[in-house]
Formats: structure tokens, C-alpha cells, sequence
């Protein structure tokens, strides 16, 4: 049997990392045109030619700038720890503390809150009815102009749905006091679970990533003093950019 011949697209990914990291594109030369690399790589089109450059952006190695092209990137970049346990509150630490560490610069946005129907496996996480109100708050995270990391956060409806958790991307106080304020104050870390997979189509169009990328994945519940369920917390990221950690718990 004939084997299978590796795709002209994958080819010239490799090709062109090993020229980024043996020094021949060092870190802010620009890359040959897309026309130069279709005509090197025989490449037929630019669409088969973006597949080159998904893997690339996804490994860290460029990103594209409007004016000039695509731009090389640090092959070492550095990692933001995203610490997974905050010692002075109940989520992860935020996220620009995390960047300020690393010494970068990163946000995290707010990007769309609304009311939703629980799937099956997220009612079952809260402890809630399938289908049963919950809103959705949806947020990206970034380092510098890059977003490396996805957050999708569940409440049961009828805990917040007086509350600016269910209609504000900014919530005055924070989510966890505004929980307090309603009579839910935030209490444990009921379940963590952290898991490395590939990614979704959306999460590779968003995070701009390459066919087959991997993404690290961890899924958290919070729970008030009596053991009800306030929030899952669900948080994709780029490997390359992001690692979970946690330090300074107590045994």
C-alpha cells in the first residue's frame, strides 16, 4: 500500500518553522509574499495558503500585520501562568494580574451576556432541570492584541436574574459579591476538571489556530456555603501562550 503523501499545506508550515527556528526569519522580519510562498510551495490557492499560516499563528510563530504582512514571531514566547485557584477569592486569579507576572500586557472583555437554556450536561453540573434557565456570560482574554483564552460562565437563572450579573458585561463589585449580596456568598470549589483536547471550530476560528491544534480545557463549579451551585466556569486556551497552575494551597 502506497503511503499516504503529507498535504503540500503541512510541507510548507514545516519548511517555513524550521527557517524561523534556525534564525534564516528571525523574530520581526517579514515573511515573503503570499504569492512568493504559493509560487515556492506550489500552492494553488490563497485559501490552501491560510491552512500555512493557521498552523504558524497557532504555534506562536507569527501573526499577520495589516500594513506588511506576516510578521515573525519569538519561537520562545512567554507562557502566562493562569492561576487556577486565587488565594483571596474563588475563581482564578485575574487575568491581567496573571499577564503582569509574565510581564506582559493582557485583558480580559466581556464580549456578550444572555439568557440561555441549560444543555443536559450543564444542568447536570449546577444541579438544575435540562433545559432550565441559566445566563450566559460569554469572555475572551488576551496578551497584547491576541486572544488566547475563551470563558464561558453559567448561573442558574433564578439566582441572578434581579442582579447585573444577567444584563451588565461589567458588574459593579465583582460577580462573587454581588452573589454574596443576594444571599449566596461563595463558599468551595465544588469540582475542577482540566483536560487537554482538540479544539472546536469555532475555538480554532477564534483563536486563530491550525487544523488539528490543541487546546488546554478546565471546567470549574462554585458553590455557596449549603452546596448549591452558582456558577460553572468553563476556560479554553492556547497551549502556546497559556499554562494552568495552581500554588500556595494549603494541605
Amino acid at each position: 500500500m502506497a503511503e499516504k503523501r503529507t498535504p503540500l499545506y503541512v510541507q510548507a508550515a514545516d519548511d517555513l518553522r524550521a527557517k524561523i527556528l534556525d534564525g534564516r526569519y528571525p523574530p520581526g522580519s517579514v515573511l515573503p509574499s503570499s504569492r512568493e510562498l504559493r509560487e515556492r510551495y506550489l500552492i494553488g490557492s490563497d485559501s490552501t495558503l491560510n491552512e500555512v499560516y493557521k498552523i504558524l499563528k497557532s504555534e506562536g510563530l507569527i501573526r499577520r500585520n495589516a500594513a506588511v504582512g506576516m510578521i515573525v514571531q519569538n519561537p520562545n514566547p512567554k507562557i502566562v501562568d493562569l492561576i487556577l485557584h486565587n488565594p483571596t477569592g474563588h475563581g482564578p486569579l485575574p487575568w491581567s494580574e496573571c499577564c503582569k507576572r509574565a510581564g506582559l500586557d493582557g485583558i480580559m472583555v466581556t464580549t456578550d451576556v444572555h439568557p440561555a437554556a441549560a444543555s443536559a450536561e450543564a444542568a447536570e453540573l449546577l444541579g438544575l432541570g435540562d433545559g432550565d434557565p441559566v445566563v450566559r456570560r460569554d469572555r475572551h482574554a488576551t496578551i497584547g492584541e491576541e486572544v488566547v483564552r475563551l470563558d464561558v460562565a453559567y448561573y442558574p437563572a433564578e439566582l441572578v436574574e434581579r442582579t447585573p450579573i444577567a444584563t451588565e458585561r461589567k458588574v459593579p463589585g465583582g460577580i462573587y459579591a454581588t452573589l454574596a449580596q443576594v444571599g449566596h456568598s461563595p463558599a468551595a470549589v465544588t469540582r475542577r476538571a482540566v483536560q487537554a483536547r482538540l479544539a472546536t471550530g469555532d475555538e480554532t476560528s477564534r483563536l486563530k489556530l491550525g487544523k488539528g491544534a490543541w487546546v488546554l480545557a478546565a471546567d470549574q463549579i462554585i458553590a455557596d456555603e449549603r452546596g448549591r451551585a452558582l456558577e460553572l466556569l468553563r476556560i479554553v486556551a492556547n497551549p502556546v501562550r497559556v499554562r494552568f497552575t495552581e500554588e500556595n494551597m494549603s494541605l
